[in-house]
């Protein structure tokens, strides 16, 4: 009994606190413009949305065609998952390029692009492993109403996404009860861990050398 009551005091304190406060406002660019996807099947408005997570404001996209959310509600049970651990490694690094991307690009700049990267990040999250990414084919397809953003899912070019350079990484904002997101944070750039391990090594010596004097 001894040991299955430490096993379950363990299992307790690995278990990730749903402690995270999300509230999503509206669509950045609103309003949010037509997708209609298959398995899970959605149709509706899409887009990046704006919010508070923690009370500091963000930007993110929909990761859970299961599970819905209102704007203007208040949700204190979210955790941030990385993304890795949420979506396996491949996935993972596919969001990255995507949204690395997105950044680089200075994007998304309206609702259409807003659609187009909600879209995306649906299409590499839905997508059967070893297909290749298609808006057209495969087990997870996407049209739109709005001949906008259909022209752009005609003309998105997923070949360029494996040259992407990473330079944001996201996780999985996730909730048990509610609509999951992204949350996304900036990668250093190989510069800047030089100078990081540089300032380490220096650090060192230093204390080395007062080591030394005293």
């Amino acid at each position: 009994m001894k040991i299955e009551a430490l096993a379950l005091a363990a299992a307790v304190c690995a278990a990730p606190a749903f402690a995270d406060t999300v509230k999503i406002d509206n669509f950045t660019f609103a309003p949010g413009l037509n997708l209609n996807v298959s398995s899970p099947g959605y149709n509706g408005a899409a887009g990046q949305f704006s919010g508070w997570l923690n009370g500091n404001s963000f930007e993110t996209f929909c990761t859970d065609l299961s599970q819905t959310f209102s704007f203007g509600t208040t949700y204190t049970d979210y955790v941030v998952v990385d993304g890795v651990t949420a979506w396996g490694a491949t996935k993972s690094l596919d969001l990255d390029r995507l949204m690395s991307n997105m950044v680089q690009s200075n994007n998304p700049n309206g609702n259409v692009v807003s659609a187009l990267f909600q879209a995306g990040v649906w299409e590499i999250l839905y997508e059967t492993a070893g297909n290749p990414y298609d808006f057209t084919s495969g087990a997870f397809t996407v049209t739109s109403a709005d001949a906008g953003v259909q022209t752009g899912l005609d003309n998105v070019n997923w070949g360029a996404l494996p040259g992407t350079t990473v330079t944001v990484h996201a996780d999985q904002l996730y909730s048990r009860s509610s609509q999951d997101f992204l949350v996304l944070t900036a990668v250093p750039e190989p510069s800047t861990y030089a100078l990081l391990l540089a300032g380490l090594a220096g650090i060192g010596f230093v204390a080395r050398r007062r080591a030394r004097a005293d």
